[in-house]
């Protein structure tokens, strides 16, 4: 009889045991099921909320955009009635170029030296102390040249 009450007792708490965990088994299975459904909803949530700053920050740049083009549109329309007001008047009046002053300024405030020879000889070769030589042909001597050509 002792055995017999062991055996019961070991099925009786397989059967117990088996039921609890089946229905934990399935108290977590609801669960992650409704955590998945809740977390799926604040995602909707969050990005409903980010699409809207979008949609947001979106507009206020169009409307910039729009202000900008409006504000271009007004200059080029200025712009162009100056042009038309300048032509339809007749007055003939043209504006000098700033390279115009700046070349009569330069000329009238140049200094030019009494001892400068680049100045004094506008056609002459600029000096570089080449023995004698122009500066062209570096290195070749025209007379040792013409004399060997001579002896042959």
């Amino acid at each position: 009889m002792e055995i017999g009450t062991l055996i019961i007792g070991i099925v009786i708490g397989l059967v117990i045991g088996g039921t609890l965990g089946f229905v934990a088994l399935k108290a977590m299975q609801s669960n992650s099921v409704e955590k998945a459904s809740h977390s799926e909803a604040e995602l909707k949530a969050l990005l409903a909320i980010q699409a809207r700053q979008h949609l947001d920050v979106s507009r206020k740049a169009l409307a910039d955009i729009q202000g900008r083009t409006a504000d271009l549109v007004s200059q080029l329309n200025d712009y162009e009635e100056s042009l038309t007001e300048a032509t339809a008047s007749g007055d003939e009046t043209t504006s000098t170029f700033f390279g115009e002053h700046a070349s009569l300024f330069l000329r009238n405030s140049l200094e030019t030296s009494k001892h400068d020879i680049a100045l004094a000889q506008p056609d002459a070769q600029p000096r570089d102390f080449a023995n004698t030589g122009s500066g062209v042909f570096v290195g070749v001597d025209t007379k040792a040249s013409k004399e060997n050509k001579s002896q042959s």
